[in-house]
C-alpha cells in the first residue's frame, strides 16, 4: 500500500511496497514515482493523476512492468485508486492498493492456452471428418490455422504415399493449398498444383526423419535450400520469420508435411505450439490415408461398373438412342455414339482425393437385340454401394442378358430375374433390386414393359405431351411372392422414351415428387436424344449434395419413319395358306422385291401350315421390310415349339422346318401369354 501527493512522490508506503523495488523510506524519499519504477507503464501515473483531478476512484487497474532483481521478469498489478481528502474535503493524496496478479495471470493464459489449443483441435478433427473429399478438407485446415495458429498455412502431397523409413535425397511434395491474410498477393511461388523439391537440409526432410514437426526460423539459407528462385521475394514480401514443418505420418505411410508459418503477426512458436501442430498433422494424416484408401477402393468399384455397362450402344433402325452414366460426386459422362466404347473419368479436373461423397452404386442399363428386330431397354439399379454392389450388378445385369436371350416376355423376365435375386440375398451380401424392362415392337410400334419397383418411365408423345407409364402393384426384385404385370404402350414416330434412376430425380436437397415433375418439364421440350439427355444430365442437384449414382437412358423415335408391314389373320383353314401366300407376293412386289418372292412364299407356307395343322384356332401374320431385312412372323396359341426333324427317306412327314433352316438367314420360337410365335429372317437389298 502507499500514498502518493499531487506531485507524484510517495508520501507513505508499507513494507510490501518498499520490497517491491528493493528500497528503504529514506531512499524513496523525494523521488517521484516515475524516478523509482521508471520500467512501468506510463498509464499507471496518468491514472493517478486522472483521481487527482476528478476525485473518482479507479478500482482493480491492471498495469504491467518490470521493477529489478526484487521481483525479475514482466509482472501484472492489480491497482486500486482512491481520493485522499483533508478536512475541507480537498484532494490532498491518492491512496493506493497494489496486488501482484502475475502468477495467477500466468495460470489464466495457460489455462486459456490450452483450451484454445484444445478448440483447435477439436475443430480440425470434426473438419477431417466431415468429408472425403480431400481437397475441401485440407483447404479447411489450412483457413482454420490462419489466424489462429499461423499467418500463413500450407499444405503439401506426395503424389503417391513414401514408407515412413525411405530416405530419397529429395521430396518431391505438390502443393495441395496454402491460406494467409494477404488475399492480394500472388506469385509463381505460392501457385497450388506446383512441385516443390525438399531437400535432405531443409526442416521438412529433418522433420521426416525425426517423426515431429521441426521449428525453425526463415533465412538465408533456408530460403536457399528451398531451390526455388521466386521463393526470396515471397517469403521477404509476407515478411516470414518463424515456422514449423509437419510430417503428414499414418501408420508407416509419409503422405505430404503441412507449413505453420508466422511473420507479420510477430508472433513466436512456443514448445507447446509444437505438440498443437503434431496433434493436428496426426488428424491430417488420417484423414489423407482415408481419403486415399476410400479412392483407390472406389477406383476399383466405379471401373467394375463402368465393365459391366454396355461396351457400346447398338444401332436401333429409326431410332436415336443416348445414355449417360455419371457416378455419384463426379461430373456428366456421356455415352458413346453407337459402335464405340463408352469412356469416362470418376473424378474431376484439379481435384486431389476423391470427388465425390459417397462411393459407387450398382446403377446398370442395357440395350438388348431381340428376335424379328425387336429391342430390349433395361435399366436396374441395385441397393447399396461398393465393390459389392457393383458385383450384384454384373450379377444381375448378365442374367438380364441371357433371360433376354431366351426372347421371354417382359414380365416373365423379371419373374426369373426376382428369383435370381431371392437367391443371391440367401448370402450375407442379401441384394434388393429394382428394374424396368421394356421390350420395343416395331411392327405394332408399341412398347411392352415391365417393372419391379423401379422409378416410372417417363413417355414423351410427338405432341411434347409427357405421361409416367406407372405399373401398379410392382415390387423390388428379391422380396418373392410376387407377380409382375406387362403392359402395353403406343410408340409412335416422333416419342421419347426417358428410363432413368433415382439420382436423376432426388437428392437431400430435392424430394423425389418435385424432381419428378422438374424431369416431366425439361423432357416436354423438344430437341435430338443428345441435346434432351443434357437438357435432363442437367437436373442433378450437385449444390444439394448429389450423392447417388445417376444412369439415364433415352429412346427416340425418328418423327418420319419407314415402317413397311403386313398384317393378316389366319383362319383353321388350309385353305388360308394360298391367300396368304398371294399377300406376302403383293406386298414383296410392292416393296421392290421381287427377288425374295419365291423364298418367302416358301417359308409363309410351311409356318403358316405348321401353324393350323397344330394349333387348331386362329392366329395371325405379319411381314415386315427393315433396312436390310424380312421379318416374317406367324403367332399361333399352341404353346409347343416346332423342333427340327430327321425323317427318314420313306417318312412323308417332318420335312417342314428342315426347309425353314435351309432358307432363312436366321430363324426361332418365341413363347407369348397366349402361346407362341415362329418368326424368319430374310436377307434383302438394303433400301436407299
Amino acid at each position: 500500500m502507499a500514498i502518493v501527493g499531487p506531485d507524484l512522490r510517495m508520501r507513505q508506503a508499507n513494507q510490501a511496497m518498499r520490497d517491491l523495488n528493493g528500497l528503504t523510506s529514506e531512499q524513496m524519499a523525494g523521488k517521484a514515482l516515475p524516478e523509482l519504477l521508471p520500467h512501468v507503464e506510463p498509464r499507471a501515473w496518468r491514472l493517478i493523476r486522472r483521481v487527482l483531478e476528478t476525485g473518482e476512484p479507479a478500482h482493480e487497474t491492471e498495469i504491467t512492468g518490470t521493477v529489478g532483481a526484487s521481483a525479475p521478469g514482466s509482472r501484472v498489478w492489480s491497482v486500486s485508486h482512491y481520493p485522499v481528502r483533508d478536512r475541507g474535503g480537498e484532494i490532498v493524496a491518492v491512496g493506493l492498493i497494489i496486488v501482484d496478479v502475475t502468477e495467477q495471470r500466468r495460470i489464466e493464459g495457460e489455462r486459456d492456452d490450452v483450451e484454445r489449443r484444445l478448440r483447435l483441435l477439436s475443430r480440425a478433427s470434426a473438419l477431417v471428418g466431415a468429408s472425403l473429399d480431400l481437397a475441401a478438407t485440407l483447404e479447411g485446415v489450412a483457413e482454420l490455422l490462419v489466424p489462429e495458429f499461423a499467418d500463413i498455412a500450407s499444405l503439401y502431397l506426395l503424389d503417391e504415399a513414401l514408407d515412413a523409413d525411405a530416405r530419397p535425397d529429395t521430396l518431391m511434395l505438390r502443393r495441395a493449398t496454402i491460406a494467409h491474410g494477404d488475399d492480394d498477393w500472388s506469385s509463381s511461388a505460392s501457385a497450388v498444383g506446383s512441385v516443390y523439391a525438399f531437400n535432405r537440409k531443409t526442416a521438412m526432410y529433418r522433420a521426416l526423419i525425426t517423426r515431429s514437426p521441426v521449428r525453425f526460423t526463415y533465412d538465408d539459407q533456408v530460403i536457399r535450400n528451398l531451390e526455388v528462385p521466386a521463393a526470396a521475394e515471397y517469403f521477404r514480401r509476407l515478411g516470414l520469420r518463424t515456422g514449423i514443418a509437419v510430417p503428414l505420418l499414418a501408420g508407416r505411410s509419409f503422405h505430404g508435411g503441412l507449413f505453420a508459418c508466422f511473420g507479420s503477426s510477430g508472433r513466436e512458436y512456443s514448445e507447446q505450439d509444437l505438440q498443437t501442430a503434431a496433434d493436428v498433422g496426426s488428424r491430417v494424416a488420417s484423414a489423407i490415408a482415408n481419403a486415399r484408401t476410400y479412392a483407390s477402393q472406389r477406383q476399383v468399384s466405379v471401373a467394375l461398373q463402368r465393365s459391366l455397362l454396355p461396351p457400346a450402344t447398338p444401332v436401333v433402325e429409326d431410332m436415336e438412342i443416348v445414355s449417360r452414366y455419371e457416378p455419384s460426386g463426379a461430373g456428366d459422362v456421356s455415352a458413346p455414339p453407337p459402335g464405340r466404347p463408352i469412356v469416362g473419368q470418376p473424378g474431376g479436373p484439379g481435384r486431389t482425393g476423391p470427388a465425390a461423397r459417397t462411393e459407387a452404386g450398382g446403377d446398370w442399363f442395357d440395350v438388348i437385340p431381340l428376335s424379328a428386330g425387336r429391342f430390349a431397354f433395361v435399366i436396374g439399379d441395385v441397393m447399396g454401394r461398393g465393390v459389392a454392389a457393383a458385383a450384384a450388378m454384373g450379377q444381375v445385369s448378365t442374367a438380364a442378358r441371357a433371360f433376354a436371350a431366351l426372347d421371354l416376355p417382359a414380365d416373365d423376365v423379371l419373374t426369373h430375374l426376382d428369383s435370381l435375386v431371392q437367391a443371391m440375398s440367401a448370402g450375407p451380401d442379401g441384394a434388393l433390386v429394382s428394374c424396368v424392362y421394356a421390350i420395343f415392337e416395331p411392327a405394332t410400334a408399341t412398347i411392352a414393359l415391365a417393372n419391379a419397383g423401379h422409378l416410372p418411365p417417363a413417355l414423351r408423345d410427338p405432341d411434347g405431351q409427357v405421361r409416367f407409364l406407372e405399373n401398379p402393384g410392382s415390387a423390388l426384385l428379391g422380396l418373392g411372392g410376387q407377380r409382375f404385370t406387362e403392359t402395353h404402350h403406343a410408340f409412335p414416330p416422333g416419342a421419347t422414351l426417358a428410363l432413368y434412376t433415382d439420382g436423376l430425380v432426388e437428392s437431400p436437397g430435392v424430394d423425389i415428387d418435385e424432381g419428378m415433375e422438374r424431369l416431366r418439364r425439361a423432357l416436354t421440350q423438344s430437341g435430338t436424344a443428345h441435346a434432351t439427355a443434357g437438357r435432363l444430365m442437367g437436373l442433378i442437384d450437385h449444390a444439394g449434395g448429389h450423392d447417388d449414382d445417376v444412369t439415364l437412358l433415352l429412346v427416340q423415335a425418328a418423327a418420319v419413319t419407314r415402317r413397311d408391314t403386313v398384317k393378316a389373320d389366319l383362319a383353321s383353314d388350309p385353305s388360308i395358306v394360298g391367300q396368304v401366300r398371294e399377300t406376302v407376293s403383293a406386298a414383296l412386289r410392292d416393296w421392290d422385291l421381287a427377288e425374295c418372292i419365291d423364298t418367302a412364299e416358301l417359308l409363309v407356307s410351311e409356318v403358316v401350315t405348321n401353324a393350323i395343322q397344330y394349333a387348331r384356332a386362329p392366329g395371325d401374320l405379319v411381314v415386315r421390310r427393315a433396312a436390310d431385312a424380312i421379318y416374317i412372323e406367324v403367332s399361333d396359341s399352341d404353346g409347343r415349339v416346332p423342333r427340327i426333324l430327321h425323317p427318314s427317306d420313306d417318312e412323308e412327314h417332318g420335312r417342314g422346318m428342315l426347309l425353314v433352316e435351309a432358307l432363312a438367314a436366321q430363324w426361332g420360337t418365341r413363347p407369348t401369354h397366349t402361346g407362341k410365335t415362329v418368326w424368319c429372317q430374310l436377307a434383302a437389298v438394303p433400301r436407299s
